[in-house]
């Protein structure tokens, strides 16, 4: 083989080698690109599960709350959600007090208060039938204006004042009770019904409406408990009788029955008024043409609506041998400061209804109609 021979298949070589390196090349880099798809690929699966981990996670947590022992559970009749402004507070002799924003927000929106002659604050509560007068650091109260004594009183703790809801039960037709361990307080409204039931089996209290959630309380067989809601997919949230909440189903109680009917408020109640057959007696500004002053505190109200309360009281008779309505016509104009005899209405509509008369106004035109709606049995 001749010289120009062998360096033409050198040649030759030398373009075949660097052929195949260009095409190894070419496949290492085809193979890179691959490697890095399927680690990008590897990557979206681990966070996509890593997700799926998480949001089952925070799925389920609620499932398995832990309660924390020194937070109160407060019920208000079905609701067991309730979160007070204030921690309530429960004195030695176990009177519940829960605070003035508190009472404002589930018993009493109009709560207010005026300074008496020694500067202390003296609370004015009206309920349906019932006008409430307490004065801070008072063991007593006024109840439609009669002296009852208290063994707790309206207390100031850190700037907040408190109220010895406990001993107001009769006020804002209440019942309260409070467990110190598990710390509970249940507060039921008395005019609204009330289912209660057995368990017919043993059986898991449950945190949520499913078997996997957990169990706040073991139920037996005979145990009375109280329904507060059918959730109408086969559970039933449902009160202990040490005022636990929670969930059991519906195949597991018996024996349901309404313990209490609801009752109809005052304000309900005293609607229908016939003005051509029922007695009516009217007050007009030639007969108080002083009103505004005589609205313009708490005492000098209470001591008109005595005054027109005597009035009613002699017809009363009249009325109950007749079986007709009584019903008081306020139709007075002129009014200065409206709030003092908003207030006057409400107190007024408390002490009548109580005596089975109605409070019928005359809108003016300076009056608001949604607060006076609220005061008053009738608008004209």
């Amino acid at each position: 083989m001749s010289i120009y021979d062998i360096n033409k298949l050198l040649k030759c070589r030398y373009i075949v080698s660097k052929k195949e390196k260009k095409q190894m090349t070419h496949k290492k880099k085809k193979f890179r690109l691959k490697m890095k798809k399927n680690s990008l690929l590897r990557k979206i699966i681990i966070v996509g599960i890593l997700l799926i981990v998480i949001f089952n996670v925070l799925r389920y947590a609620a499932y398995f709350k832990k309660d924390n022992p020194n937070d109160i559970l407060i019920i208000i009749q079905n609701d067991s959600s309730i979160k007070f402004q204030n921690e309530p507070y429960i004195d030695d002799n176990g009177i519940v007090y829960i605070s003035e924003a508190d009472v404002k927000e589930y018993f009493d929106k109009n709560l207010y208060y005026e300074k008496d002659e020694s500067n202390l604050r003296r609370y004015i509560s009206v309920s349906d039938n019932k006008v409430l007068a307490i004065t801070e650091n008072a063991n007593h109260m006024y109840v439609n204006g009669v002296f009852t004594k208290m063994k707790g009183n309206v207390l100031e703790k850190n700037n907040i004042y408190y109220f010895p809801i406990s001993e107001l039960e009769d006020i804002y037709n209440i019942k309260v009770n409070y467990m110190e361990s598990p710390k509970r307080l249940d507060i039921e409204r008395l005019s609204e019904s009330k289912k209660i039931a057995n368990i017919n089996k043993d059986t898991n209290l449950k945190y949520k409406m499913t078997a996997i959630s957990k169990t706040i309380e073991k139920l037996y067989s005979g145990d009375m408990v109280t329904i507060l809601e059918d959730m109408n997919n086969g559970w039933v949230r449902i009160k202990t009788e040490d005022y636990d909440v929670g969930y059991v189903k519906k195949s597991k109680i018996v024996n349901i029955k309404e313990e209490r009917g609801e009752f109809k408020l005052y304000s309900e109640v005293y609607t229908d008024f016939n003005f051509d057959n029922d007695i009516t007696i009217e007050i007009t500004d030639e007969q108080y043409a002083n009103i505004d002053e005589r609205i313009s505190n708490y005492d000098l109200r209470a001591e008109l609506i005595k005054e027109l309360n005597e009035k009613l009281v002699k017809e009363i008779a009249n009325v109950s041998e007749n079986s007709k309505n009584l019903g008081l016509i306020i139709n007075i104009s002129n009014i200065s400061n409206t709030e003092n005899y908003y207030r006057f209405l409400r107190e007024l509509k408390a002490y009548l209804n109580s005596n089975g008369c109605y409070l019928i106004v005359k809108n003016q035109s300076n009056l608001d109609k949604t607060k006076l709606k609220d005061a008053v049995n009738i608008i004209i």
